[in-house]
């Protein structure tokens, strides 16, 4: 019997070691400065737009600041949920036109998606999500959707490398 026991117990301390790898959170990788390339409402009638992202750790928050090359700017702060939770599971984007709340809701060792609800200051609301693609830690894709209603679109799809 005490051998089995040992042997449950191996088992389980096994299986946990996985998890405590993966125990710094992917966001982290955005520390740096980005430049990117983007087009908005991907399809024929998209504008490409460059923007710079600038990303720092201040205690439990990642607080990054987008500018974009027409101008706009943003300000995105990932932070823990207080949950017990991933770190760095809640992101909240505020921009000149709406803020956005998103949420961690799947996590692997080269990619994240995040959704949530993007709010205009006009009033109207839609669903959002991102997902980030990793090609190590020099470059990530992301893609960004919303669905207003009508079901998802690709609103922007974006390429960044570190600087």
């Amino acid at each position: 019997m005490r051998a089995s026991s040992l042997a449950c117990l191996l088992i389980i301390l096994t299986a946990a070691a996985p998890a405590r790898a993966l125990a710094e959170p992917l966001a982290e990788t955005l520390v740096g400065t980005w430049t990117c390339q983007a087009r908005e409402n991907s399809g024929a009638g998209g504008n490409d737009i460059a923007m710079t992202l600038t990303y720092r750790r201040s205690g439990h928050f990642l607080v990054g600041e987008i500018v974009e090359d027409n101008g706009a700017a943003l300000l995105d702060v990932w932070l823990d949920s207080g949950s017990g939770a991933a770190p760095l599971s809640l992101r909240r984007v505020i921009s000149y036109d709406a803020s956005i709340e998103m949420e961690l809701v799947e996590e692997a060792p080269t990619w994240m998606k995040l959704e949530g609800e993007m709010r205009h200051t006009l009033g109207t609301t839609a669903k959002v999500r991102e997902e980030f693609r990793f090609t190590g830690t020099e470059e990530f894709r992301a893609l960004w959707e919303a669905d207003s209603g009508e079901g998802w679109k690709l609103i922007m799809d974006r390429t960044c490398k570190r600087l």
